[in-house]
């Protein structure tokens, strides 16, 4: 798709200029660099964004959207994220993201595994019937509470 590649070189050229990124290649396909390390690279038709904490699960939640190997092997390389071309308007946002992700992982150690799921609630526990009610009241009372006062908070 014409309009992906220009897509890429339009931002490659903005990242270079503004955020002081460099050009490279990673295993032959055209990538943005920081400080030597890929963040951003072109496939046909896709652009790849190297991503961690928040960003990279918001990435794999955009539909059509999947883990990527830049060796092009089955095994998908840990942060790298494929956003096909038809989000191609998402793709500034996640460059600028992957930049300051790159950034983050130059001064400390980031993980680029995914979140792990939330477990599911629990489930509420239904409403009190007025049988059930009575039955913990009645409990209560047998169980030694000989008065029980209700007041209201005059």
């Amino acid at each position: 798709m014409a309009n992906a590649r220009s897509r890429y070189d339009t931002i490659a050229a903005y990242l270079e200029r503004a955020h002081e990124a460099q050009p490279g290649l990673l295993y032959g396909k055209p990538c943005v660099m920081h400080e030597g390390k890929a963040f951003a690279a072109y496939q046909p038709d896709a652009m790849a964004f190297r991503l961690h904490g928040r960003h990279l699960d918001q990435a794999l939640a955009i539909p059509g959207s999947h883990g990527w190997d830049p060796l092009g092997g089955a095994a998908n390389s840990p942060g790298w994220v494929l956003i096909p071309a038809t989000h191609v308007l998402r793709w500034d946002r996640l460059a600028l993201d992957a930049l300051r992700c790159a950034k983050e992982a130059s001064e400390r150690r980031v993980s680029y595994r995914p979140a792990p799921p939330r477990p599911e609630p629990a489930p509420e526990p239904p409403p009190s019937t007025p049988a059930s009610l009575a039955e913990r009241v009645a409990m209560a009372l047998s169980s030694g509470l000989r008065t029980l006062t209700l007041s209201r908070g005059e």
